[in-house]
């Protein structure tokens, strides 16, 4: 036999020879830094998706902070927005006027607007309103009739009549003005009226 035989008998069976240990040793390091990679990769990953979970959370937080912040302001301004009489009109607005001048029965807001509008074919110049609210407010026995004396000595166009749901005790309303009374003065709804009979 020759010595080449017998080197290669006389390894074990299954004994790797240097150059295989080596390429051995570099698969293992190979396998090893891949899976090193591979976990940083997965690492990265798993932080990149908690980043953009907590921005998203966070922005959800907002968000929900925004709209509950907003939906306590709109109660809270429909719970503190007072009725008071139309100093402009809508176009929800009635086309008609009053049936009356004085008026025994609330006139219907709708019917209001319509009396503060102006232009468009409508000549009511100095159509104004004038309401008052005896059930929600005291009111001297004489006031109803001391405010009925005073527009009938106005035009037509000058309208009264209570309104109960009304947050004043009396609201004197024209185009874009209005005035509200704690208590009859009759020098001062006087004024109104005639400072506005041309609006």
């Amino acid at each position: 036999m020759s010595r080449r035989n017998r080197r290669r008998r006389s390894k074990p069976a299954g004994a790797a020879g240097p150059r295989q240990e080596q390429r051995a040793r570099q698969q293992g390091r190979g396998q090893e830094q891949r899976g090193q990679q591979q976990s940083r990769r997965e690492e990265l990953i798993a932080a990149r998706y908690r980043h953009r979970r907590r921005r998203l959370l966070g922005r959800v937080g907002i968000a929900t902070v925004v709209v509950a912040a907003l939906v306590v302001g709109i109660v809270f301004w429909s719970l503190n927005q007072k009725t008071l009489p139309p100093t402009s009109f809508g176009p929800g607005h009635s086309e008609q006027f009053p049936a009356r001048q004085i008026n025994n029965q609330p006139i219907d807001p709708r019917i209001q607007e319509h009396v503060m509008e102006r232009g468009g074919g409508h000549h009511r110049i100095g159509s104004m309103l004038v309401q008052y609210n005896c059930v929600r407010f005291d009111c001297d026995p004489g006031m109803v009739k001391d405010l009925e004396d005073i527009v009938r000595g106005n035009p037509s166009n000058v309208y009264l009549a209570p309104y109960p749901k009304m947050d004043a005790k009396i609201a004197l309303a024209a185009p874009g003005r209005l005035l509200v009374l704690d208590e009859f003065d009759r020098n001062r709804i006087a004024e109104f009226i005639r400072e506005n009979r041309n609006r």
